[in-house]
Order: C-alpha cells, then structure tokens, then sequence
C-alpha cells in the first residue's frame, strides 16, 4: 500500500516557500487575463497597428508618473529586475488617454480616478503593461488597478 503523505512540518515549510510564488502569479493574472496567444506569448492589444514582432512589453509596478501639456513619463519596474521609462508625446495637450487602456478595455474619461488620485497624481500599488513599439510611435499603456478586497 502506498504511503499517504500526513500534514507536518515539511508541508508547512512548502506552504511558506511557494507563498511569495502564489503572490506574483496573482498579480501578474489580471494583465494577461485572456491575452496568452498558443505558445504562452502574451497578445498584444487588440487594434495594435505596430506588428506583434515589433513590440516589446515592459510590466510591472509603477515607480513614476509625470503627466503634463506635450507629454507624460512612466517608469516602470518590470516583472523581469529590469527598471524602463516610457515616453508619451501629446503636443498641444495634457491628455494621453488616447494611448491608455484599462484593464485591455478602451480607456474613458470615466477611468482618470481609477488610476489618478488627483491630475497627474497616480494613485499607489498600480500595475501597467507598457507596448512599446520599435518605430518610435507612442507606446500603449494598460493599467491594472489593485483588486478591490
């Protein structure tokens, strides 16, 4: 007969290893919902006009946002150790919500205190996946705000 694993210290232990795991999987999940082409590559936005082998993703944690007339600054700590800074070019104007989504869905003016606590002012803890093309256009920037508990 088989053994039958019992619960003791050693589950304990695994439990406590592959909580930090469990941790960054939850909060990766919600930027890739539905977005995993075959082969595990995450989609890029539906009606990206740059070609997916032209696009480059940086996600992760924002650690700065700038938003002013002519253009707003991102940088990013992404989900790879690696620290980028994105650039959205806007003349004429302090609006970049025509580069933004929410949550893969078209950005509306209805979604600013979603992101913002006040113009300009992000609020804290948001996640954006940044697809930056390799052409020079302005990227498209798509915002996962925390979870409601």
């Amino acid at each position: 007969m088989p053994a039958v694993p019992t619960p003791g210290r050693g589950s304990s232990d695994v439990r406590h290893a592959l909580a930090p795991w469990a941790l960054l999987l939850a909060a990766l999940l919600p930027l890739a919902a539905g977005a995993q082409a075959p082969g595990g590559r995450v989609m890029p936005p539906e009606g990206s006009a740059c070609p997916p082998d032209h696009l480059t993703l940086y996600a992760g944690t924002v650690l700065r946002y700038s938003r002013r007339a002519g253009q707003t600054e991102v940088k990013i700590r992404t989900d790879w150790q690696t620290t980028e800074s994105v650039r959205l070019k806007h003349p004429g104007s302090d609006d970049p919500s025509r580069w933004f989504l929410i949550e893969r869905q078209p950005f509306t003016a209805a979604d600013w205190p979603r992101i913002e606590l006040a113009p300009g002012r992000l609020r804290p803890g948001l996640r954006v996946a940044a697809w930056v093309c390799d052409d020079g256009r302005n990227a498209t920037l798509d915002w996962a705000p925390p979870r409601a508990p």
